[in-house]
Order: structure tokens, then sequence, then C-alpha cells
């Protein structure tokens, strides 16, 4: 779930400056938790950061062309420039060599911009498809107490006991910033959602919104528009997010949430989850579901895989059942209660 340039190329390790060997331009998506180091060689991480899944990181450089790892910059981290293991995640993005290679330069693309789409890429097969991303408040606020909607959280909210929408992306993966304005993807990319522009919404669906998506206290749905709403079939954002509520109210009115409710402070299996799945939205839902945990063994997140056309109002148990199946992520988790 989501919610996250200094120098370019310059990182002082100790007193010596160390430089990726090999220079890139775009963005790393992190698919798992993995450690944000300072040194790769000695694994220095004195803060104990982190990349979160489905977080997005302005990448800088790789460590050499068949890359080990990446680097990144990560805000909030001093230095914020760290090296990340390349099976954390996806690098998307040009080598500057490359860039030049293809008619642009340095200057031309400046590093953690994104180059506009003018249209969604389409399936294969004509049938749009999507990950429906739901998350878990309590153990999010965990590790981001300084965000708004987590100095609001309470034991009695509704995200106490109920998944929060994180967001619906069109797929395939890299579906991302569709006729964006380089200027407006690179804030994203550095974290600056109060500065991107706020969807229009009715106040109905900004209200449900605002129940749905804890984080829109903090811009994430700003940042979910530009990114991932950009490139919704329609590019509405009206309909987007009526459609997005629309899928995590299912959830939160099902056997799923009645579930994770009663496990709250427990350690419990995703294959039970994924059987709560199947009892809420038909045999084999369960096979569609993938579930993200945190350092801590916490349940973090869960994605849905979903195919069909949402915004003619099919009902969720149909797109479950058209799209692929998905391995179960981490097995085992604890169901974080507020603290």
């Amino acid at each position: 779930m989501k919610r996250i340039f200094a120098s370019i190329f310059g990182l002082a390790l100790l007193s010596a400056p160390v430089f990726a060997q090999v220079k890139m331009v775009g963005v790393f998506v992190a698919s798992k938790s993995c450690p944000a180091v300072i040194s790769i060689k000695k694994g220095t991480n004195p803060d104990d950061v982190s990349v979160e899944p489905g977080k997005s990181y302005t990448l800088l450089g790789k460590n050499r062309q068949e890359a080990t790892h990446y680097w990144i910059n990560v805000p909030g981290a001093s230095p914020a420039q760290r090296w990340v293991a390349y099976d954390c995640g996806k690098a998307d993005g040009p080598t500057l060599t490359e860039q030049m290679n293809n008619g642009g330069s340095a200057v031309d693309t400046p590093l953690g911009t994104v180059k506009p789409k003018p249209k969604p890429k389409g399936p294969k097969d004509g049938v749009p498809f999507f990950v429906l991303a739901l998350s878990w408040e309590p153990a999010f606020c965990e590790t981001m107490r300084d965000k708004a909607e987590c100095q609001n959280q309470t034991a009695s909210s509704y995200e106490a006991t109920h998944f929060a929408l994180h967001g619906l992306w069109p797929q395939p993966r890299g579906n991302q910033f569709c006729g964006v304005d380089p200027k407006i993807a690179a804030l994203d990319d550095q974290h600056q959602w109060d500065q991107l522009p706020e969807p229009q919404l009715s106040p109905e669906t900004k209200a449900a919104l605002a129940k749905a998506m804890p984080g829109v206290q903090s811009g994430l749905e700003r940042h979910e528009w530009t990114k991932h709403g950009s490139c919704y079939p329609g590019a509405n954002a009206e309909q987007y997010f009526k459609d997005e509520v629309r899928l995590a109210e299912a959830v939160n009115n099902s056997a799923v949430q009645q579930f994770m409710a009663a496990n709250i402070g427990k350690q419990v299996q995703t294959s039970e989850l994924r059987a709560a799945f199947d009892k809420a939205f038909g045999n084999g839902a369960g096979d569609r579901v993938r579930v993200s945990c945190d350092k801590q063994g916490r349940f973090s997140e869960m994605t849905i895989g979903l195919k069909g056309d949402i915004s003619s109002g099919v009902d969720i148990a149909q797109l479950i059942a058209a799209s692929e199946t998905t391995d179960m992520g981490c097995p085992a988790w604890a169901v974080d209660a507020v603290r």
C-alpha cells in the first residue's frame, strides 16, 4: 500500500564517495520488503530502512550491467541514496547511455521523471485486467506514525477492523502515468503528493473515498489518480474512484473481512484467508489473492486479480473468477491491532 533528489549520483560512505557504476533514469518499484543499505559489501543500514511493496522510488543506477543491486532514492532516509537487491522489485527506466542512443539526454529527461504515455497498453485478448490492492492500516501505522491518517486512527476507526483501500491498478505492470506531464510524474516520484492535481470528485464519491481510503489524509488519492487512474479505461476520476470504492466495499462486506476482524491479534495462514475468499466469492477466488507481509511478519497488504469491464457494474466475484491465479505470497502472518 502505498505511500511513500539530492545531489545526483553522489553518495558519501564513511569518508569516501561511491558511485553507481551504471547510471539510470526512471523508477524502481518494490515488489517486497527489503533492506535499503548504504553499503552493499558491509550491508550497512544504521536506521533500518526498507523499501515497501508496491511503492516507487527514484532510480539512480545499478552496481553493474548485470546488476545484483539497484541504487535508489529513499525519501526520509539519511542518506537518502540506498542500495537494494535486484530481486526486491523492478527497475523501470533506461541507462543514460541507452537514453542518449534513443535521442534523449540527461538534460532532456531529469532523473525521476517519467515520459508521458499517450494511451494505456491494451491486453492481448482485449479484456482489461487489474490488481486491487487492500491494506491493513494498523500494521501500516506501526511504521508510519507521522502520517495524518495514523495520528487520527483509533480502535473505533473503520479501518481498525476493515481493509483500507490502497488502489486499483490497470495492468500489465508498468501501465502508469498515461498522458501525464513529466513534471507532474516527477513530483509523484519524489513523493510530493500535496503538489499533485486534485482529482475532481462529487461530494458523495469524495466522502465514500475518505472512508475507504484513510490515506486521502496524506494525498494518497492524488498519487493513485496520477500514476494509475490516468491509465484506467476512460481516464475519468469520478468513475475510477467510484469503481474502486465499490470493489473495496464488496470485500469489506464479506466473510473475508469477518475473518480478519475475528483474528485480530492472532497468527493465521494465507490458506485460511484464501478459504474465506472462496466462501465469499466462489471456489477458486482465493487462488487469485496474494498477501504481502512486513518485516515483523504482520499482514500489510493483499492484491486481488480482476479481469473484465469493472465500470459496467460486473460483480466482483465474476471479475475475480476471470483473472489469472497467483502465488500466495507470505504464507503466515499476524493480524495487527491498533496501538
